[in-house]
């Protein structure tokens, strides 16, 4: 009976992560992410992928649908689990009904949620302000992920020292890309989360000019930035690093 009744949560939390569909957007978007990460039961991994992916080629003939992308977890602790992520909404997108949506949470439940054995989801809002992504994620396909926390009343003090950083990085030619996301429930108060963008593992080397040759001499020197990082660092505390990659097959809508 337990099992039943987690089989039944599971299922009604995860119909509520897939199924609610995007309303059409006349205003400009407010950069709202559903990101649920997910742990497969033992020995459903591949089982889970294979049906996920059918089940996204089935949901893609219905309008409105919410499209997911999907990525591995490659290090970190939750190595082997899975992230799925929607973005680019408005919150209102997530209070749309469409007469579809009762089917193909019979769907879902019966031929992808009984492969999950937890599913915990987290609402973000992109801080555009701060980020810095390509023209194009073609060919990006490893996304470093790390959580902060910022220290209470320092808010602040964290906002302008990211500023100048980010505004140093684009002037001095940093090429690497990465965006912010504050992290607005499921998640930990003051929870900020930085995701960078790589083309693969090779392209997580050093790149040039590195993060301290152009903020060094933005600020003058070797001791200038000892002293700025560690001023802006005691702003706030880091928490979990992964690395996660872009599952293709598993994202694909069947729509090319």
């Amino acid at each position: 009976m337990k099992s039943q009744i987690k089989l039944i949560a599971l299922c009604t939390l995860l119909s509520l992560a897939w199924l609610l569909p995007v309303q059409a957007q006349e205003q400009e978007s407010e950069n709202v992410a559903r990101v649920v990460m997910i742990t497969a039961k033992d020995g459903h991994e591949d089982t889970l992928v294979q049906a996920i992916t059918d089940y996204h080629h089935w949901v893609a003939n219905f309008e409105g649908h919410h499209e997911y992308t999907w990525y591995s977890v490659e290090t970190g602790p939750n190595t082997g689990k899975f992230i799925a992520r929607t973005g680019e909404h408005n919150w209102a997108d997530f209070d749309v009904e469409l007469d579809w949506q009762e089917e193909a949470s019979e769907v879902f439940e019966k031929n992808v949620a009984p492969h999950i054995l937890k599913a915990e989801v987290m609402f973000t809002t992109e801080m555009t302000e701060f980020s810095h992504w390509p023209e194009s994620f073609d060919g990006y396909t490893h996304f470093t992920v790390t959580d902060w926390y910022i220290k209470n009343g320092q808010y602040g003090k964290f906002r302008r020292g990211l500023e100048k950083i980010v505004a140093t990085l684009k002037a001095g030619g940093f090429p690497n890309h990465w965006g912010f996301m504050s992290v607005e429930s499921g998640g930990h108060g003051n929870q900020i989360r930085l995701v960078g963008a790589s083309r693969g593992w090779s392209d997580m080397s050093d790149p040039d000019p590195t993060f301290y040759k152009v903020m060094s001499e933005s600020l003058g020197g070797a001791e200038q930035f000892d002293a700025f990082m560690s001023d802006w660092g005691s702003t706030f505390k880091s928490g979990l690093q992964q690395t996660v990659a872009l599952m293709p097959e598993a994202s694909d809508y069947g729509k090319d």
